[in-house]
Order: C-alpha cells, then structure tokens, then sequence
C-alpha cells in the first residue's frame, strides 16, 4: 500500500512537471513559428534569385546601361527590393545572408539603440526586436568597421544561430556573412569568435589613424577561440554581430569578419 501512494505521489509529480514544461515551451514555440513565417514572407515579398545561368548572361551582356532601382547587379544572384522595403520602413538600410545560420532578413539603422530591440525591421513591436545598426553607425556601412546586433531567442531564431560560430568545424567551414546593399553583395569571411561579459566587450568604430584600425583588427583576431592566418591592412573592412549568450551572467556571443570581396 505504501508503494503505491508513493508510486502515485511520483507519477503525479512527474505529469505535474510535464505540464509545466509543455506551458513554459509552448510560447516559445508559437514565437518561433510567427518569427520564420514573417521571415518567409520577407524573402518571398523582397528577395529574387536568378538561376546560375542567368547570372553569366548578365555578365557578359555589355549593352546594360545605368541601373534602376530593384535591377540586379552584375555581381549579385539575389535581388533585395529595396524600394519596396522602404516603403515599408525608410531606416532599412541592408539585407543580411547567412545561409548556414538561417539567416536572411533586412537591416535597420534607427535613430537610438532601443527601438529595433522590441520593433522588427517593419516596425511592428516584437519581443524579437530586428537585426540592427547602432544608431552612430553611417547606414551606408561606409566605415571601416561595422557593428550589428540582434536577439539570441531559444528557440534558434534572429541570432541565435551565429553561436554556431564557436563549434571550431563550423568556425573552419566557408559560412561567409553576406551583406546586400544597393543591390551589391559584399562577403566577409570570419575570422574571429568568442565570448565576453558585456563590460570587457571594447567594440570600435571611427578610427583615428590606420595603424589604430590595423591593430584593433589584430587584437581581435586574438581574441577568437580558434585562430586563422590574417594578415590586416587599411584597405580591410570589418563587420561585427553581436548577440546575448547563456555561458554566464551578462555574457556576449562576438563574430567578427573580413571583407572578400
């Protein structure tokens, strides 16, 4: 008799737990639906791709005169509507790929660093927030260095997928981030990840001299959890994505890339 209320009392704590975590888990699950389907929809309202073959006629064509909005760049397979994205909302200033992190959504630049942490890039208030520019970011990334944050959500969506980055395989791995503006794609190669209390964290923009940019691009390539073999000049751009991470307290997922191309 005794076992069986305890087998009882343990069935029911164990089904009691059970629902507490199917109710904790079930609103991060609808968030990360609502997340990838507005995703979705983005790409298929603003992004065109062109078939490869496509891509090497317009290449070869030399009778293209002077673009208009939303045409496709010559080196570019992926057409952005920025047009249309700024109809929607004129602080857009760019298209992020990611392909091996998920991620392939619009760009905003506001005018402080609060508003795009619970609005999307189509203002629309989301406990997601968008991927953004700091507001003393150029929205043209004409800076040597540019810096992008985002959301670290649970569930794998916005940046949760750029921790990847610290697995040495996919580190090692050719996911180079994309970025898209003017319909012109730019590749940056990553060469440095790691993690920081967001008091160490000493992110820079608007360098005073060349050699204080070179060696910024140096001390960060040190900073990574694994290394590669960079050599840094002044013609070099960097970029930068930021994002929350759960190894402790306050802690920060850094990715930093090179321009490619």
């Amino acid at each position: 008799m005794e076992r069986e209320k305890i087998g009882r009392k343990r069935r029911g704590i164990a089904v009691l737990t059970l629902a507490a975590l199917f109710f904790w888990y079930l609103p991060q699950i609808q968030v990360s639906r609502q997340i990838r389907k507005e995703q979705e929809e983005a790409v298929e309202m603003y992004v065109r791709e062109e078939k490869e073959e496509n891509k090497e006629e317009n290449e070869k064509s030399e009778e293209v005169q002077e673009q208009e909005p939303g045409s496709t760049d010559k080196n570019l397979f992926r057409t952005i509507d920025f047009a249309g994205l700024r109809s929607k909302n004129r602080e857009i200033c760019a298209w992020l790929w990611i392909p091996g992190c998920a991620l392939d959504v619009p760009v905003a630049h506001g005018q402080d660093n609060a508003y795009y942490l619970t609005h999307d890039a189509f203002c629309r208030e989301r406990i997601y927030g968008s991927i953004f520019a700091p507001c003393d970011t150029p929205e043209d990334f004409s800076e040597r260095h540019t810096i992008l944050y985002g959301h670290n959500m649970r569930n794998g969506t916005m940046f949760n997928n750029i921790t990847n980055y610290k697995e040495e395989s996919f580190f090692t791995e050719d996911n180079k981030i994309n970025i898209i503006m003017n319909n012109t794609l730019y590749e940056y190669e990553v060469f440095s990840v790691y993690v920081k209390n967001v008091s160490e964290v000493n992110l820079a923009i608007g360098f005073a001299s060349e050699d204080e940019f070179i060696n910024y691009a140096y001390n960060e390539a040190e900073e990574s959890l694994y290394k590669k073999d960079v050599d840094f000049s002044a013609e070099d751009n960097l970029i930068t994505l930021v994002t929350c991470s759960y190894e402790f307290t306050d802690a920060r997922t850094i990715v930093v890339a090179r321009r490619c191309n």
